[in-house]
């Protein structure tokens, strides 16, 4: 019977241990678990934070491709403008010039 005993009493103490251990194992987890969450939560935030910035920067990039389109087409229709107006002096020129003459034959 005392062989029995002295059996469970190091049976008991074999179960506290690997009671302890298990505490212990537990106890890490619950730590990994909640520094994981954090992790995560701060992962989302960041993730959001992001996903914000893209969306301003891709609104700002429209805008720029706009205003690229614009000024395109405005320098397109100033390009057409100018080359009327050189047209036009290139005329105004000659006229000058066929004016002028006739001016020095009628005064000969």
């Amino acid at each position: 019977m005392n062989e029995q005993i002295d059996q469970l009493q190091k049976l008991k103490k074999k179960l506290e241990k690997e009671k302890q251990t298990v505490k212990s194992e537990l106890d890490d987890l619950r730590t990994q678990i909640q520094h994981l969450q954090k992790s995560k939560a701060a992962a989302e935030k960041l993730s959001k934070q992001l996903e914000q910035q893209l969306n301003d920067i891709q609104t700002k990039l429209g805008d720029h491709v706009k205003q690229i389109t614009d000024l395109n087409h405005s320098k397109t229709k100033l390009s057409s403008e100018n080359s009327d107006s050189t047209r036009q002096f290139e005329e105004f020129e000659h006229q000058i010039g066929t004016l002028n003459k006739a001016k020095t034959e009628l005064q000969q």
